[in-house]
């Protein structure tokens, strides 16, 4: 019998999707080649950057040490008190003695008193007490006649006055007030301020049918100042929704518990008097009389105790009210008379002039002005306080200082400047305030000028206590000297700020050196990222030539950075000790010692100086003058023959250019197009060009090495194009990254569909062989 036929499924255990992704895999090394050639971009121009920032910071540390006295700074020392000195890189070294015999002092005016007397007769709160008393006990004792405390609190009420003239501490309102009792009704009683006092109103409710009796009730100090009701028909209820007077409000019953019996929750009278206090102290029987005494102003205005029973002793641990220390009789000398020390009344400074309590009343009313050394002051009586006109003065241009004495009740001007200088006030037209304050006849006590003396001269004189003499050096005179003992100033050459600014100056070259270093290491094992870069160890070596080279046109007594200490190790040093720049301090501050002012100008010295090139074929016929830019650079000027000069300046460290434009007349000159000189034009107009070119006259190596600098790191440098460079390389890459990658998902698209046609091929075969497979079946069992 014949083999069988067997068809199996060639492709069912085919992965398609892992077939798909290693060969996606395998295509994108080329994708990792730019990822690593992009890291590697980065890496260089990170490099780059590292090494212009080091740049950056020797731009600053040169530009600090080319100042003209970057190390020419001197220290000034005092000996003795009664002064402070500075001195300037100018100022001469030496020592020398200050004698200050006199200080000048600032001219000031004093007002007058300016606040009315006390209102005895109103509520403390009310009477213009400089400090309002408070609430409470305060104790007076005396040597015979024994000890009495006294109370601060509300008054008696006033009964018998009318309830709009009365003393409630809240005005009594017209109209309606109901009370009710238990077995007795509710009344509803009316309320006329106008008309009624409180005796008419207690009358009337005594005289109502409800059953209730009102009485006035002492408060603790025993002082009638509550209202009682007492009901002998039960329960009192107080006020309906219908009341429209304020009455059980104001006399504080409107809270009040009780069922049978109601009294106000507190007073509800005003604060006493201090009349009331004066017939309290008055009234005791321990000796003492109260009154009140004027003031040097002749103001009712001192609180005064006389005892008749001996000495008189104030206060105690237990007091509770501020009443002596608000009456100043707390601290008052004496013995058997007590005398506040202090006036009692005080302006208040916070409240509107219009408002405040003046002596001889307030200010004139309405918007007014007042002047103060020729500067306008405005203020509105009804708008403006005191202390708000006195910080507009300090606020202004005026030289003075103003201020509020509250112990001698004026006001102060001083002027900002010492000096024997008066102080011009003025009142505007229709105002007083200045008049009203007593300052505009106040007698000025004028400021004094300061005197000294220099090494025992001849006296000095000066309006400030800051005073500079000619050698530069300025003194702060702070006190007078004793006689015979004179401050000792001492100028010296300030080696130490010196030395660090050098310092400074030789770690940020050294620090670009380990920059580059990094960056071009040779080292197989562990390369720099730019090793081989010969543009950078050039770099370094340009760095070394510039600090080493002879400075052009310097004055003075050396002329290299070596001479002063600042160079690459002696001659004949061991191999890699001179790698690096390096400070032998020792003799940079010899030389310092010796001679600053050479020092300086190795370090700092650069000038300069414009040349107008030959050949030029514009109207301009000669250049004169000195010329005052910053940088090095060349003018080309452009001239259209008609009187118009067009100026580009293109500086020499890679800087934007600057175009300036100017007008000029025949024979005429410009000052406008270069700075600091001046082109002479000629008598006839002539289209054509002109070049005028500015290089340093004068340079110390300092200033060669600034110019590098600034071409390496500057605007538009070296390093930064090459910094660009990469940024453009990375852009690139990047963009074939993303296009291989593209590729790579549609090749793979390509075989996702070749595959999927394959596996419909393996589908359609399997449905073949599954038919022959059946038909062989069958015929097998048939037979045949």
């Amino acid at each position: 019998m014949a083999e069988p036929i067997r068809v199996t499924g060639l492709f069912s255990s085919f992965d398609t999707e892992s077939v798909i992704s290693q060969l996606t895999a395998a295509k994108q090394t080329a994708v990792k080649r730019i990822d690593n050639q992009v890291a590697i971009a980065t890496a260089k121009k990170t490099a780059l950057a590292s090494v212009q920032s080091k740049f950056a910071a020797l731009l600053t540390r040169s530009s600090s040490l080319m100042g003209a006295a970057s190390v020419s700074g001197k220290t000034a020392t005092v000996t003795g008190t009664g002064l402070s000195a500075a001195a300037t890189p100018t100022s001469a070294t030496g020592t020398f003695t200050v004698d200050i015999t006199k200080l000048a002092t600032k001219t000031s005016a004093t007002g007058s008193a300016v606040s009315a007397a006390v209102d005895a007769s109103s509520p403390l709160g009310e009477s213009n007490f400089g400090i309002t008393p408070t609430n409470g006990t305060f104790t007076v004792r005396t040597a015979t006649g024994g000890t009495e405390v006294f109370s601060i609190g509300a008054s008696v009420a006033n009964t018998a006055s009318t309830l709009n003239g009365s003393n409630f501490s809240t005005a009594v309102t017209a109209g309606t007030f109901t009370i009710e009792t238990a077995t007795g009704g509710a009344q509803t009683f009316t309320i006329d301020p106008a008309i009624q006092s409180l005796d008419d109103v207690m009358a009337a409710i005594n005289g109502s049918a409800i059953g209730v009796t009102a009485t006035m009730t002492n408060d603790d100090n025993g002082r009638a100042s509550k209202l009682t009701l007492t009901s002998a028909q039960g329960a009192i209820t107080l006020g309906a929704p219908s009341d429209t007077s304020n009455f059980l409000a104001a006399t504080n019953l409107a809270g009040a518990s009780g069922t049978d019996t109601k009294v106000s929750s507190s007073t509800f009278t005003k604060q006493m008097s201090l009349n009331d206090v004066i017939a309290d102290v008055n009234a005791s029987g321990i000796g003492v009389t109260a009154s009140i005494a004027n003031d040097a102003n002749g103001r009712a205005n001192l609180l005064t105790f006389t005892s008749s029973q001996g000495a008189i002793t104030l206060g105690s641990a237990g007091d509770s009210s501020n009443f002596l220390a608000a009456t100043s009789v707390l601290a008052s000398p004496g013995t058997t008379t007590r005398q506040g020390t202090l006036g009692v009344a005080r302006l208040s400074t916070s409240a509107k002039m219009a408002d405040a309590s003046w002596h001889g009343g307030p200010p004139a009313s309405g918007p007014q002005t007042f002047s103060i050394n020729g500067t306008s002051i405005s203020y509105d009586t009804t708008v403006d306080s005191l202390a708000d006109v006195v910080s507009r003065i300090n606020a202004s241009a005026a030289n003075v200082t103003a201020r509020y004495d509250s112990i001698s009740d004026t006001v102060r001007f001083e002027s900002t400047k010492p000096g024997s200088l008066g102080i011009t006030l003025e009142d505007g037209v229709g105002g007083n305030l200045l008049s009203k304050l007593g300052l505009t006849s106040a007698t000025q006590v004028l400021g004094a000028n300061a005197e000294y003396k220099i090494d025992g001269g001849p006296t000095q004189y000066a309006s400030s206590n800051a005073v500079t003499l000619a050698s530069g050096v300025t003194l702060s005179l702070s006190a007078l000297t004793e006689v015979g003992k004179p401050v000792t100033v001492t100028i010296g050459q300030d080696a130490t700020a010196a030395v660090a600014a050098v310092k400074a100056f030789v770690t940020a070259v050294n620090d670009i050196f380990t920059s580059i270093d990094a960056a071009t290491k040779a080292d197989p094992s562990n390369p720099g990222i730019l090793s081989g870069d010969g543009s950078l160890r050039q770099l370094r070596s340009s760095i070394r030539g510039a600090l080493s080279t002879t400075g052009v046109n310097i004055n003075g007594n050396f002329t290299r950075l070596d001479q002063i200490g600042i160079g690459f190790g002696a001659p004949g040093a061991a191999l890699g000790t001179t790698n690096t720049l390096q400070l032998d301090e020792a003799k940079f501050n010899a030389a310092l010692a010796s001679d600053p002012s050479s020092v300086q100008a190795v370090l700092s010295t650069f000038t300069l100086g414009a040349t107008m090139e030959p050949g030029g074929t514009s109207s301009i016929s000669g250049i004169s003058g000195k010329y005052l830019g910053a940088v090095a650079g060349i003018y080309r000027i452009s001239d259209n023959g008609a009187g118009q000069l067009t100026s580009v300046f293109t500086p020499k460290n890679g800087g934007a250019q600057v175009s300036t434009v100017s007008s000029v007349t025949a024979n005429g000159t410009d000052t406008t197009l270069i700075p600091g000189m001046t082109l002479q034009i000629g008598s006839l107009f002539q289209a054509g060009n002109q070049v005028v070119t500015v290089s340093a006259t004068a340079r110390s190596a300092i200033q060669g090495l600034k110019e590098l600098a600034d071409n390496q790191a500057g605007a538009g440098s070296v390093i930064q194009k090459r910094q660009d460079t990469y940024t453009t390389v990375n852009e690139q890459l990047t963009i074939r990254r993303t296009r291989t990658l593209d590729r790579i998902d549609k090749e793979m698209e390509v075989l996702r569909k070749k595959f999927a046609a394959m596996e419909q091929a393996q589908a359609k075969y399997q449905g073949i062989a599954s038919t022959l497979s059946g038909m062989v079946s069958q015929l097998q069992a048939s037979g045949q």
